[in-house]
């Protein structure tokens, strides 16, 4: 749930709250429980997004799903892209800047109200009388001191600033919800009930504390953080709800019409708003998770192209600038066949070379064409990604222009250095994402050999981990993969929280088989998160002992790359 779903719904469900209240509660006398109702709405609001409705319903322990292995032939040698980060414009980046800055305003203006309660609390008042928290000032001048002071003492004793300032933190990150203002007004209208009721009471005399209301209430500027008690913009509510008949007892039943609406709002999260596919889109698209890079995009961008485009009138130089989305769909099936069909060639593989390979080349009407080496790395790689690249055959839907593909190749494990560490760029090519291809070194072989060669020898000095397309027979489970895909199908017990956010998709996991068959290392290489990886790690950890691998004759120890995949659908027959 990213963080712009999350404030979505948290600012829904006070809508739903206020609603209700203004309905069914607003103009009752029950003021306590108002006032319970309307704190509790603030922290509701905020706690329903993370709950779940399958929490309060029975579960069955595994549900049902399909899980599947890949065919190891496909991540034998895994492969990865990463996406350019193109500075760009967008309304959600904007979304995020402007609420950025709204939430920066209003947490300003708090600290200042906070600075001018202060103030207030240190200097004597002059015609005023108010408190904050346990501390009160009232001028002493002032008619009914004894009244007075019992209003507030009783907005102290009830912690009634507490509420304030819970309110006003909530308005600091829902600033732009018109509704919080109305908790904001409503709970400081609880607070004067209470305290006036209690006063009143005290006095003996609601007439007469009426009038010493109305005396003095045109004279006063309260500050909105304190418990004033000659408010103008409530006086006349006070005074209403101070004369009011009281709710009547079968009124009371209004408040236990809460707790199915509660029910409504936890089933309205758990199977309208949190699973809702438009709503997870448009808030996707609102990158609150990275609001750095958001402010980036929207600020900094702008003004490096500015930058940029000065730089090219003052050189007499056009500036052609060509955007290429990486994850359209034309790119992506070209990611998907090279990940598919590039492999870390044996002489490179032999001689432990890594580095980047780079070509150029061009696309004009859906053909490849002008294809060179621009940055060589030898040992294979650079013929090998050019067998790939002219065997692509579905550049139809590319655009038209001049480009680069880099290509890396390393090993997993190694710290050598890497040979053309820069990428080359060039004017008029548009470069391409990086393309990574990992591989798992090699290592000098101190195996021995024995004349029959059906005689496997278990050398006790060969620690080494070979990869898996280098050995001579390779680690199977026990009665063969088919038997493994069974095992891990009737093992996987799909994750509650994957299950429950509709997360479907592969985890890469990579492992060692031991000499002894038994599984070690194993890490998870590619995530897919929600407990997905910790699943299929504890389905490897609890592995049957595998036939381990063999190379010239001799066990060894042979890493793997298996992907597991976790899907919501039956598998296909």
């Amino acid at each position: 749930m990213s963080w712009a779903h999350y404030i979505l719904q948290a600012n829904i469900y006070l809508v739903i709250f206020y609603g209700f209240y203004k309905l069914f509660l607003a103009n009752e006398t029950y003021f306590t429980m108002n006032r319970v109702y309307l704190v509790m709405s603030g922290i509701l609001s905020l706690s329903i997004p993370f709950l779940r409705i399958e929490w309060f319903t029975k579960q069955a322990v595994a549900q049902p799903i399909y899980t599947g292995v890949d065919q190891l032939q496909d991540f034998v040698t895994q492969v990865t892209y990463g996406p350019e980060a193109p500075e760009r414009f967008s309304p959600g980046n904007l979304l995020v800047v402007v609420y950025l800055a709204g939430i920066m305003i209003c947490t300003l203006l708090f600290l200042y109200k906070l600075i001018m309660v202060t103030r207030l609390l240190r200097r004597k008042t002059t015609g005023n009388a108010f408190s904050f928290f346990t501390k009160k000032r009232i001028d002493e001048q002032l008619p009914e001191l004894d009244t007075i002071n019992k209003h507030e003492e009783i907005h102290i004793r009830q912690l009634h600033s507490m509420d304030i300032l819970f309110f006003e933190l909530l308005s600091i990150f829902t600033w732009f919800n018109p509704i919080i203002y109305g908790y904001k007004y409503a709970i400081k209208n609880i607070h004067e009930y209470l305290a006036d009721e209690e006063a009143a009471k005290f006095q003996g005399d609601k007439e007469q504390y009426t009038l010493l209301l109305l005396s003095r209430a045109f004279h006063i500027a309260p500050n909105s953080l304190t418990n004033t008690f000659f408010n103008k913009s409530l006086i006349k509510k006070r005074i209403f709800m101070l004369h009011k008949q009281r709710s009547t007892r079968t009124a009371i039943f209004k408040y236990g019409l809460f707790f199915p609406l509660f029910a409504i709002t936890l089933m309205l999260s758990s199977a309208t708003i949190r699973s809702n596919e438009t709503i997870i889109a448009v808030t996707e698209e609102i990158p609150l998770n990275e609001p750095l890079t958001a402010i980036n995009e929207v600020i900094v961008a702008p003004v490096k192209v500015k930058l940029i485009a000065k730089k090219a009138i003052a050189s007499h130089t056009a500036v052609k600038t060509i955007s290429i989305d990486p994850k359209s769909p034309a790119w992506e099936k070209f990611y998907t066949y090279l990940k598919r069909h590039i492999r870390y060639p044996a002489e490179a593989y032999n001689t432990r070379l890594q580095g980047h390979s780079q070509l150029k080349f061009s696309i004009k009407a859906g053909q490849v064409g002008n294809i060179s080496i621009l940055s060589k790395l030898g040992s294979g790689t650079d013929a090998e990604v050019i067998r790939n690249l002219v065997s692509y055959e579905d550049f139809s839907t590319a655009q038209d222009g001049n480009y680069i593909l880099p290509v890396l190749f390393k090993f997993s494990e190694d710290t050598n250095p890497l040979k053309n560490p820069k990428l080359t760029a060039l004017k008029g090519y548009t470069s391409l994402s990086l393309i990574t291809i990992i591989t798992f070194g090699p290592a000098k072989e101190t195996a021995s050999k024995t004349g029959n060669l059906n005689e496997v020898v278990v050398s006790a000095e060969d620690s080494k981990v070979h990869d898996f397309v280098t050995v001579d027979r390779q680690p199977s489970f026990p009665g063969g993969m088919a038997n493994f895909y069974k095992y891990v199908k009737s093992s996987v017990k799909y994750p509650k929280e994957a299950y429950t956010n509709k997360i479907e998709g592969k985890v890469f996991i990579s492992f060692i088989v031991e000499k002894d068959g038994k599984l070690s290392d194993i890490k998870v290489e590619r995530k897919l998160g929600y407990g997905t990886d910790e699943e299929a790690v504890r389905v490897l950890k609890e592995s049957p002992k595998w036939d381990p691998g063999v190379l010239n004759h001799t066990i060894v120890r042979v890493k793997f790359n298996i992907p597991i995949s976790f899907s919501m659908t039956p598998s296909p027959q």
